[in-house]
């Protein structure tokens, strides 16, 4: 009944509102209308009397006069009056304040590290310019800074028709090829940009980079467009791709203004790899402002620069003459030489002969030896060309001496040597990645390993579950210690849920640590992780007690653990503890595979099925990454212990191509293949990916696990499963696989709901009427201690239990323990079997 109230009440007071504005806009607009009319009868009213006045002067015999420019002005509205004479002069002896000269930095990035460096950028350069004294030159202006990004519309999108509304002039918020060429007020363009997989730019600067690239090969522009600018460009990259894809979007920028005009850049261009970003822009940083210090900028959007000998000169009355002295120009090698001197290290050709490297330099100053010019190149600073201009070549050396020369540590892909002294070789941690991965709770072994707690291990021991590990193969979550002996990696993949800031290498090369110092420290980290969860709601003293004894070790923690060198001997000293070893790839080593010792369970990434999927999704340094995935699935068949393909779904990524997916099945005869979902990290600039769009359903993953296992059987339409066919075995616990799913090599076994995984399993690991997926661990501790290499993954099977299975009720939880599901924010214990 209330309801019908409100009901009607709302119903007859929305026509009064409607009516009521109505009327109220309408009085508005007469209102309007009575001034307009009214202003337009009294200007009428004038007219007529004024024509009366001259009739009554013509019949009197007066000329009429003419009105006065006063008086007409007086007539007409303030607004639309002409300013007076007196009121001219005095606005033209006001002088014009100088339109001000810009300094626009210019960023391209892909995770934010070239916007964080922008804007530190920005805040220096503006802190100096306002501390600075005010320029004295007639028509100097202090700069304004702007930052922008590296932005060109391809004109498909919202962002052309705002481009187009704000005109060709216009002023935005991106930098596009038009600001470059256009003679706008930006004297001075600071390039900081990133380069992306396969050398080209940031997917958002994709259509800069093309736009740049034609304007550089279109004979219609001028040589000159950029001549009356000056630039500076500042590279972030990885060696790690190779020498032909590191920072090869910023090598192409600078080329590209070059050959449009651009005077020798004002520092020398920087090219950083991601160890030295940040002191090599610090670097870069210094010497910028103080070419910034000795420059001036005028309203006409010129800019003169001060010599240092000149600088020098002024600022030393009365001082010693030391402050006036000026250094010469070095060659390449000397550089090199002093830099190495200073550091006390010498180069690979001084090690080998023991004679200065500048004994061997050409004439010209140019280092005749290839290891200097590796050297200075590693170290990310590049020589300016010569272009035939004296005063500004120079400069050039001049603010070449502004940038430290590195010495190159031997860090790079490129120069590695094998041979090297071990001792000699530098750290994989270095302090800016050890503080982000404590940060983000790991516990750090030695130089280059580490160790976490996983979120399962807290899970199960507050006997709230444990990962599709303890469901698929009967690992206590609890007592398993997640470890990597190599934080590096050789791939980016898209879905990394470390978002790339572990360092990335196609070999080991860095320093060594034993494997009985990393499985020691790994061991004592992983407890006192452990000891913090005393008091936790859930660990009770028995759990706790029962963890502090580790079973298995999960080689998947990051980065790629069969690069460490050492990791047979890791690996059979974790086998002398008993602890089992999972050791997961990403099929981008055939040699260390093809070396590796028996492991419990070794695991293969198969992240897509094709070159062209694999190389958007995992973004590997490798050229020839499919070649050696193909190789890697070939060495696994070879394997006679446990395999697994792993697969990680990704929708829009990798789950179309089913067909190619059985090609590699067909190729490598794992015994078992996980399919698994992505796992959503959040959002951030790495990582575009969504929950809606690419994070996969439980049903979406059965349905793929469906649709691989009949393309197999597709293949072998006289396959036989004669172990499935019989009855009454396995008790009343048995399972009775469907008719139409018999008789085809693998089968959907087991899954685990809550992690979004799903278990195929080869048809030999059925018999008995149950499935044997779970892991003697025992049996394989003393087969391996046996002595015994011929031994197979069936050797050490164990019975599957009914909850594990594929289409039971518990889905792959645990009966044993409780399941806790968040409603409206509140943890609600539901049942320990659903």
């Amino acid at each position: 009944m209330i309801a019908f109230f409100l009901q009607l009440l709302v119903s007859a007071a929305l026509p009064l509102l409607a009516w009521l504005l109505y009327n109220h806009l309408a009085d508005s607009a007469h209102a309007v209308d009575i001034v307009t009319s009214s202003d337009t009868g009294a200007v009428k009213k004038v007219d007529v009397f004024t024509r009366e006045v001259e009739a009554e002067l013509e019949m009197l015999g007066v000329a009429p006069t003419p009105p006065s420019a006063e008086s007409v002005q007086s007539a007409l509205p303030p607004k639309e009056r002409a300013p007076s004479p007196a009121a001219t002069a005095a606005a033209e002896a006001v002088p014009t304040a100088p339109a001000p000269a810009e300094i626009l930095i210019a960023y391209a990035t892909q995770s934010q590290n070239s916007l964080a460096l922008a804007h530190k950028l920005f805040s220096s350069m503006t802190a100096q310019l306002h501390t600075s004294s005010t320029p004295t030159t007639e028509g100097a202006v202090c700069p304004l800074v702007r930052v922008m990004e590296i932005y060109e519309d391809d004109g498909s999108g919202s962002g052309a028709t705002a481009v187009a509304a704000s005109g060709r002039a216009g002023r935005t918020n991106v930098c596009r090829v038009d600001t470059l060429l256009e003679d706008n007020q930006y004297a001075l363009v600071i390039f900081i940009v990133s380069t992306y997989t396969d050398g080209v730019a940031p997917p958002r600067s994709r259509v800069f980079e093309a736009m740049l690239k034609d304007a550089f090969e279109d004979h219609r522009v001028p040589r000159n467009a950029l001549s009356r600018k000056r630039f500076a460009i500042f590279g972030l990259g990885d060696i790690a791709y190779g020498e032909a894809r590191f920072n090869a979007f910023a090598k192409n920028v600078h080329e590209w203004c070059r050959g449009l005009g651009a005077p020798p850049f004002v520092v020398p261009p920087v090219y950083a790899t991601e160890a030295k970003t940040q002191s090599l822009f610090r670097i870069f940083s210094t010497a910028l402002l103080k070419w910034l210090s000795r420059a001036t900028f005028h309203s006409d959007g010129t800019v003169t620069v001060q010599k240092k000998s000149e600088v020098a000169v002024a600022g030393s009355v009365g001082a010693s003459a030391m402050g006036a002295r000026r250094r010469r120009p070095r060659s390449a090698a000397a550089s090199a030489e002093e830099a190495a001197g200073d550091e006390g290290v010498l180069c690979a050709c001084q090690q080998s002969s023991q004679q200065p490297c500048a004994s061997r330099a050409k004439a010209g100053g140019e280092a005749d030896c290839a290891c200097c010019k590796t050297q200075l190149a590693a170290s990310g600073v590049a020589a300016s060309k010569s272009d035939g201009d004296d005063d500004d070549d120079a400069n050039a050396e001049e603010d070449m001496e502004d940038v430290e020369d590195l010495v190159w540590d031997g860090t790079d892909d490129a120069d590695f040597d094998v041979s090297k002294d071990p001792d000699e070789l530098p750290e994989l941690l270095y302090p800016k990645l050890r503080q982000s991965l404590e940060k983000q709770g790991y516990r750090l072994i030695g130089s280059h390993s580490g160790v976490k707690l996983c979120r399962w291990t807290k899970s199960m021991l507050r006997g709230r579950g444990g990962c599709y590990k303890h469901t698929f193969y009967n690992i206590d979550s609890s007592q398993c210690m997640e470890m990597t002996p190599s934080l590096a990696c050789a791939n980016k993949c898209v879905f990394c849920w470390r978002h790339h800031t572990n360092p990335v290498s196609r070999h080991f090369r860095w320093r060594q640590d034993p494997p009985e110092l990393l499985i020691a420290q790994g061991m004592a980290g992983h407890y006192e992780m452990l000891k913090q969860m005393r008091g936790v709601p859930g660990v009770t003293p028995e759990r706790l007690a029962a963890a502090m004894h580790i079973r298995h070790c999960a080689l998947s923690l990051v980065g790629e653990p069969i690069m460490y060198p050492q990791i047979n001997r890791f690996c059979a000293l974790l086998h002398q503890h008993r602890i089992s070893t999972f050791m997961v790839t990403n099929a981008q080593f055939p040699e260390q595979l093809r070396d590796l010792q028996p492991v419990v369970q070794l695991y293969l990434s198969i992240d897509a099925p094709t070159p062209e999927e694999l190389k958007r999704i995992d973004r590997p340094l490798f050229e020839d990454y499919w070649d050696r995935c193909l190789s890697c699935v070939k060495e696994l068949a070879k394997k006679r212990q446990r395999t697994v393909f792993r697969l990680t779904l990704v929708n829009q990524y990798n789950t179309e191509n089913v067909k190619a997916y059985a090609d590699l099945v067909e190729m490598g005869q794992p015994d078992f293949i996980e399919v698994k979902g992505v796992t959503y990290c959040g959002t951030s600039p790495s990582s575009t990916l969504t929950m809606k769009e690419n994070v996969p359903r439980h049903d979406e993953v059965m349905e793929f696990c469906r649709a691989l296992c009949a393309e197999v059987a597709r293949r072998h339409p006289h396959y036989r499963t004669p172990q499935m066919d019989a009855e009454g075995e396995g008790g009343s616990d048995a399972i009775v696989i469907p008719v139409g799913e018999r008789n085809r090599p693998y089968h959907v076994a087991c899954e685990h709901e809550h992690s979004c995984c799903v278990l195929i399993a080869l048809d030999t690991f059925f018999f008995e009427g149950r499935w044997h997926t779970w892991i003697d661990y025992e049996r394989f501790y003393d087969l391996v201690e046996s002595g015994r290499t011929d031994f197979t993954s069936l050797d050490y099977a164990a019975v599957t239990p009914a909850w594990a299975t594929c289409n039971s009720k518990e889905k792959g939880f645990d009966p044993e323990q409780t399941r806790v599901v968040r409603k409206n924010g509140r943890p609600t214990i539901v049942t320990a079997s659903c």
